[in-house]
């Protein structure tokens, strides 16, 4: 399932590519400039993406953002989508499951009380990646934003 190479334009080729995060891994880190930076961005991926499995037993996560681009520059951070495969039972999460899986999301506009504080962003992992839920019936919206531009989606299953 390795991921295909770079375009010209440094970029995966259009569509979805299903790779494991050793797929990921080699094409996103080893095979791109900034390794270092790279390399603590998939760290951030790897835990994540290992949060996300112990909440939905079965999903898929579609990587986006800064690292699946290989350019002159370090990446500074990346994109996650999750999409459950069984939404019912995400439903069905008791309180600390809810809030574990709250803990993977990017909240916007965000009020938190003791000390009263209002902030513009809560994203996970420090920052370094801004994770989302895919709503059941919204994947091709989401399909037709990430690819825009001619940009591949590196898509891990499990």
């Amino acid at each position: 399932m390795a991921l295909p190479y770079w375009t010209p334009h440094n970029l995966l080729p259009p569509g979805r590519h299903p790779a494991d995060l050793a797929d990921v891994y080699e094409r996103l880190v080893f095979d791109a400039p900034h390794q270092n930076d790279r390399e603590i961005l998939f760290s951030a991926l790897n835990s994540y993406l290992g949060v996300a499995r112990r909440i939905m037993p079965t999903g898929r996560a579609w990587i986006g953002g800064e690292l699946t681009a290989r350019t002159p520059h370090p990446p500074r951070g990346l994109d996650v989508v999750l999409f459950p495969d069984e939404w019912g039972a995400l439903k069905r999460l008791d309180d600390a499951g809810r809030s574990a899986l709250y803990g993977l999301l990017t909240l916007r506009g965000v009020i938190v009380g003791q000390p009263a504080m209002y902030l513009d962003q809560v994203q996970p992992v420090g920052g370094m990646l801004d994770g989302f839920l895919c709503r059941p019936g919204d994947e091709e919206i989401w399909e037709e934003v990430w690819a825009s531009g001619g940009r591949g989606i590196p898509e891990v299953i499990w």
